[in-house]
């Protein structure tokens, strides 16, 4: 039985009190965690990570999804769901280091704001 659940354990049996059994989890470094942060996470999850891509040939890429499906797709693949042709000469790999760090850090509002100088413009971002 690890850590956690032992010290759960002696709550339950009312060997210590559950103000004990929180300073005894932080103590030995024992994950706790919060019903806030599980809720803040969760929101954060369902906020709308969007690229917006208009290409100097006119064309327009409008794409949406929630921040947890994003994340997922980037864990398995590697990528973002963008036609790779419309960012020719980007740094395809660094900007999905930057976009995956920004989605683990939680971060809202712009993570790219490109303009290229054959006129394309790439903006990837989560709703506030």
């Amino acid at each position: 039985m690890d850590e956690k659940l032992r010290i759960l354990k002696m709550i339950e049996e009312g060997t210590i009190t559950a103000e004990q059994g929180a300073e005894l989890m932080s103590a030995m470094n024992v994950d706790v965690p919060s019903p806030q942060n599980e809720v803040m996470k969760n929101s954060y999850d369902k906020k709308m990570f969007r690229i917006i891509v208009d290409s100097s040939s006119g064309d327009k890429v409008n794409i949406q999804f929630p921040v947890g499906a994003i994340k997922k797709i980037l864990k398995v693949t590697g990528k973002l769901p963008i036609p790779e042709q419309e960012l020719e000469g980007f740094d395809l790999s660094s900007m999905m280091d930057a976009v995956s760090e920004c989605l683990d850090d939680e971060i809202e509002g712009d993570f790219v704001n490109v303009d290229a100088a054959d006129g394309t413009t790439v903006r990837i971002f989560v709703d506030k």
